[in-house]
């Protein structure tokens, strides 16, 4: 029995909306997802269908589309394709949303101008983002010495003792600069990854003074049994061992970051690597 002034839960209706784009349907699917955001009764289910570009294909979608009760909307460049999909969507009475057509016509009458009617125009976009996630993945993938057996895919390899900053300057380079870093860190008594030395991209040796980095280290130390880790002359032992091993790499380039933000030694880098090119 229902309670008086008891609100009864509203059930959302779904709706099933196939997404026809010759691109990557991103436009489509982003425009009639805000669309949509504005109906609270609305329930949809996006079914993407990109890098269309026969009529035979959207044949297929329109049919399904008419099975299943829903709609369609299409970001198609070709005017070809979009007066056959309004044709063929109207014999069966589906209902479906041309994205692009009425903009590119608009345009086209109030500048008269002709559209290149090329689709995925975006598509650069897409590449330089793929660029970039592919160079943070390798980062993360070779930080800390991780990965050595393709660290000859870095555009950089940084060198350092431990809380050097070498995780964090990666980082910035690859994510502003789209730059593959990796970085190995140099431990007193352990030699460096054989042949790492004689390749052939462009390597950083980052250097600190032993009071700044025994600051560091106590304030992210997490545990007290390692009292070694912040002891002057270990550290100061540790920093000429790191020394000794910039000796041994040619054309290495080396960075103090005691008074340096992580900004500015990424600056230092990049600077380094243009004036090499």
């Amino acid at each position: 029995m229902r309670i008086s002034g008891e609100k009864i839960p509203s059930v959302k209706k779904k709706v099933s909306v196939f997404i026809i784009s010759d691109a990557t349907g991103l436009t489509a699917e982003m425009v009639i997802s805000a669309v949509l955001l504005q109906f609270k009764e609305v329930d949809p289910v996006f079914k993407k269908f990109p890098y269309i570009k026969t009529k035979e294909q959207i044949r297929t979608i329109i049919d399904q589309a008419e099975a299943a009760q829903g709609i369609v909307i299409y970001s198609l460049v070709s005017e070809e394709l979009r007066v056959w999909i309004r044709r063929e969507t109207r014999k069966v009475n589906l209902f479906a949303v041309d994205i692009l057509g009425p903009h590119l016509e608009s345009i086209a009458k109030m500048w008269n101008l002709i559209p290149t009617f090329i689709p995925g125009r975006r598509r650069r976009v897409s590449e330089e983002s793929i660029r970039l996630a592919e160079a943070i993945d390798f980062t993360l993938k070779h930080d800390d010495g991780q990965g050595i057996d393709t660290i000859q895919d870095a555009d950089i390899i940084l060198f350092g003792v431990s809380r050097t900053s070498k995780t964090p300057t990666s980082l910035y380079l690859s994510c502003n600069f789209t730059l593959k870093v990796a970085n190995v860190p140099l431990i007193d008594g352990i030699k460096p990854p054989e042949g790492i030395f004689d390749l052939t991209m462009q390597k950083v040796g980052l250097m600190i003074e032993p009071e700044r980095l025994a600051f560091i280290r106590e304030k992210r130390m997490k545990y007290a049994a390692a009292r070694h880790y912040l002891d002057i002359a270990h550290i100061q032992r540790e920093l000429e061992y790191s020394q000794k091993i910039f000796h041994q790499i040619p054309g290495i380039q080396i960075i103090d970051v005691t008074h340096s933000s992580i900004e500015e030694v990424a600056n230092k880098i990049i600077e380094w690597r243009q004036e090499r090119r």
